[in-house]
């Protein structure tokens, strides 16, 4: 596989680096590190420390835990209720875990436990003979910081290094592939707590700069919400988080989608991402809209996520599309055509206007040239009505390769944005 990074191409990771750095994302997202003490009989007298990385899923994610397990041939796995859990105590396995860690960087906050994690568990086997006092308080001090005690989130922002499949992981363990049924709109999502912001923002930038955006789609990207960071207050017991969110169509079906159609998921995500990828196609053409699709793309959405879940009970009934229902998902026709940035409905060739994907570039007489987001503000700059100058780039669309339309020597062009 090629992933290109920052203009350059790194090629050919084996399937061991994929999976590895795989694991440190999902790690992030998914995993703990504990130190903790162990008492004697009597449950009074401290007499030694256990060191333990583990990593929880629902029972439906059982194969995950076990492909892990294989794969780095640490940890047991055991089971209870809709519970399994990924645990790793033994001092061999703990140290294949450090040399992993070491090597492919955890990017969360997780990494400050983890650098605890790992000072105590050398300081503990490196001990000659009895465990003193004042290395059990050092051992007691380390663990007191860490996890849901931490106080301290200062991570460098030149540690935090997203990759393709670091990413993936991430998003296997706190992504989400969803859709905001109300208004029938497909959305990516990940949400970590408000700490992770500056990881967060490593993501964005990631995107941006790795899912082939032209210069013009990426000065849009900047300047506007379509990758949406949002901050979120805590909610009785939950904690305050951040929202990495995309759900502008384009994005979705031109970049995002074909991304991640060329990486290996390991969890049931992978079932979430290809039913979105139908409803994006659907929600792309324009199809959506009416029925039978409208409802078909609806039931495919309560079969997703949550829905999916073994020992599902919740007051929505989770439903699931026959395959005759699915072939009429995936093969539903096009209402829509996708122009310069524009959307054209093939049944009445009416321009549809609100749902626009474009920039402008404006000359001004001066010699000036502006980028400008929307078409309004770009009407109150050349000094018409939003109506007149929308009629002039329009019409004039062929005039001229430099320009769009020319009006009150302004030379004004449309371009598109979020188009492959």
């Amino acid at each position: 596989m090629t992933i290109k990074k920052n203009n350059q191409f790194t090629v050919n990771l084996d399937a061991e680096d994929r999976f590895v750095q795989w694991f440190v994302g999902f790690s992030d997202g998914e995993a703990s590190f504990s130190v903790v003490p162990m008492y004697d009989k009597s449950g009074n007298k401290l007499s030694k420390f256990n060191f333990r990385f583990a990593i929880g899923l629902h029972i439906d994610d059982k194969n995950v835990l076990v492909s892990i397990h294989k794969r780095l041939a640490v940890g047991n796995i055991n089971e209870s209720g809709e519970e399994c859990r990924l645990v790793v105590s033994d001092k061999e396995g703990i140290i294949k875990l450090i040399r992993i860690f070491d090597k492919y960087n955890l990017n969360t906050s997780k990494y400050l436990d983890y650098l605890d994690f790992k000072e105590a568990f050398n300081l503990y086997h490196s001990r000659n003979g009895m465990l003193t006092e004042e290395l059990k308080d050092k051992l007691i001090k380390l663990k007191s910081g860490m996890n849901s005690n931490r106080t301290s989130f200062n991570i460098p922002s030149n540690h935090i290094k997203i990759t393709t499949y670091w990413l993936l992981g991430l998003i296997e363990g706190e992504g989400s592939f969803h859709l905001w049924r109300s208004d029938l709109v497909p959305v990516f999502s990940i949400v970590l707590t408000e700490h992770q912001l500056p990881v967060i923002e490593k993501i964005k930038e990631f995107l941006i700069q790795n899912l082939g955006f032209d210069d013009n789609s990426i000065w849009k990207l900047n300047n506007s919400s379509a990758m949406g960071i949002n901050t979120q207050k805590a909610r009785k017991n939950s904690k305050s988080s951040v929202l990495f969110i995309i759900k502008d169509i384009r994005i979705l079906y031109n970049y995002l989608i074909p991304f991640f159609d060329k990486v290996d998921f390991l969890s049931k995500k992978v079932q979430d991402f290809k039913d979105f990828k139908i409803i994006c196609r659907a929600v792309y053409y324009g199809a959506h809209k009416e029925e039978p699709i409208k409802s078909l793309i609806l039931k495919l959405s309560r079969g997703m996520n949550n829905f999916r879940l073994s020992n599902y009970s919740g007051k929505i009934p989770a439903e699931f599309l026959t395959k005759d229902e699915r072939d009429i998902l995936v093969n539903t026709p096009h209402l829509v055509e996708h122009l310069d940035g524009r959307l054209r409905d093939i049944k009445t060739k009416n321009i549809i206007y609100q749902h626009e994907s474009c920039i402008y570039k404006i000359i001004k007489p001066s010699g000036e040239v502006l980028t400008i987001q929307t078409l309004s503000e770009s009407a109150k700059i050349v000094g018409v009505n939003i109506k007149t100058l929308s009629k002039h780039l329009d019409v004039e669309s062929a005039v001229n390769p430099e320009f769009t339309a020319l009006v009150k020597d302004h030379k004004i062009k449309r371009i598109i944005v979020y188009s492959k």
